[in-house]
């Protein structure tokens, strides 16, 4: 599915009764990501995600679709797939493709298949780094081939889609601001992209 398609999914899942609630508290996530300089002292917000209980993945390939996202987005001072609660979006998304497009959901149903067979929710974290970097190598080197390749990439395809259609991707890793205007377009700061 291209981001078009997913794009058009969401929106036809957010018309559903039951998108209301849900997606109210998906586009609130990552609202309390510890930054530098936040208040240490202030108690921590209850976590509403807790209670979730997955409505398309079993537990298991909920817990895998979870920690391959991660490996994909981790968390580092800026909030990562995990606080976007990117697993949690994918299986209302997936959930919702029932009645508009059945077709995804086999696709998703064949990748979980393939991580189960791998046991990658048993796996320790390395291991599943690993596994998650021997899965991508075709992405570097187009010479090289692995069975899990089209895993892979659509896990990082709803990754990447659903991280940065949340508020902890757009609003807190892009620092999006809205419907704003620059004055100025600073130059990018990275050596290696300076020119002489």
């Amino acid at each position: 599915m291209t981001r078009r398609d997913l794009g058009w999914l969401l929106g036809r899942a957010a018309a559903g009764g039951a998108a209301q609630e849900f997606l109210g508290e998906w586009l609130r996530a990552a609202q309390t990501h510890a930054h530098a300089g936040a208040n240490p002292a202030a108690p921590p917000e209850p976590d509403r995600w807790s209670a979730y209980r997955p409505k398309f993945f079993n537990s298991e390939d909920f817990r895998a679709l979870e920690a391959f996202a991660s490996i994909l987005i981790p968390t580092d001072d800026a909030p990562g797939a995990r606080e976007a609660h990117v697993a949690h979006f994918l299986d209302f998304l997936v959930a919702a493709a029932a009645e508009y497009a059945p077709e995804m959901q086999a696709e998703w149903r064949r990748a979980m298949e393939w991580l189960r067979g791998r046991n990658f929710a048993g796996l320790s974290a390395e291991q599943q780094a690993a596994l998650v970097a021997q899965m991508a190598a075709p992405e570097r080197d187009r010479n090289r081939r692995h069975p899990g390749f089209p895993v892979y990439r659509l896990i990082k395809r709803g990754t990447v889609f659903a991280f940065y259609t949340s508020r902890a991707g757009l609003v807190e890793a892009l620092e999006y601001k809205g419907n704003a205007y620059l004055e100025q377009f600073p130059a990018c700061d990275h050596p290696e992209h300076r020119q002489a």
